[in-house]
């Protein structure tokens, strides 16, 4: 988190110079033309994937069950859309990944490898301190 910023800042950057250079060596017209039919494939898969999704967990409400599946269709399709529709190649190729169905699990596995270990570090400190054990007898 403490380099999310900086990132932000030089991302930019390294796009600019990573179309500059894949530019000068693919043609400067199939950079442009890769970029602008990358956009249009994030705008319709946007449109049409992504609500398509939301329409569905909508009208499947009371039998939507939460797999692996249908948690990364429902969440991966709009953010490889986007990631489509930013220009640039990095952000294309990051969007071409996320989206095809077997780096997606690839992905997936990453975030919860990641997440879950700061979920049981959190947890196990607490929950030792909290419990007492023992026996008590009630005077009357």
């Amino acid at each position: 988190m403490r380099y999310f910023l900086l990132f932000l800042l030089i991302f930019p950057f390294i796009e600019i110079y990573t179309l500059i250079v894949l530019g000068a060596y693919i043609g400067a017209f199939n950079a442009v033309s890769w970029i602008v039919l990358s956009g249009m494939i994030g705008v319709y898969l946007l449109r049409n994937q992504g609500i398509k999704t939301l329409l569905e967990i909508r009208t499947q409400k009371q039998s939507f069950e939460p797999s692996a599946d249908n948690f990364l269709k429902t969440l991966f399709t709009p953010i490889g859309g986007f990631f489509l529709l930013v220009p640039g190649f990095i952000t294309d190729f990051l969007g071409i990944l996320i989206l095809l169905p077997l780096t997606r699990i690839f992905i997936l596995g990453l975030i919860f490898n990641s997440i879950s270990p700061m979920y049981r570090r959190g947890t196990s400190q607490e929950n030792k301190d909290d419990w007492i054990e023992g026996e008590f007898k009630k005077d009357k």
